[in-house]
């Protein structure tokens, strides 16, 4: 039971940590091409940025496996 618990954990948190990736990813694209960025768009990468990075902390403190993500941060 415990172990099918901590599996649906591990299972959503690798979800979002997905998905935070995917935004990051299209984030970099659109920072590329924009001239200006403004004050709330740095302020919202920085914080989608802190999500991703708590969140991928976090799945490695659990040992969560799942070799499909990397981290799109330092890439």
């Amino acid at each position: 039971m415990a172990r099918r618990v901590k599996q649906m954990g591990d299972d959503q948190l690798i979800a979002t940590i997905a998905k935070l990736q995917e935004e990051i990813a299209v984030q970099k694209s659109l920072d590329l091409t924009t001239l200006d960025m403004s004050d709330n768009n740095i302020v919202a990468r920085k914080i989608l940025r802190a999500k991703y990075s708590f969140l991928y902390d976090e799945a490695r403190i659990r040992h969560t496996r799942f070799s499909g993500f990397t981290n799109a941060i330092s890439e």
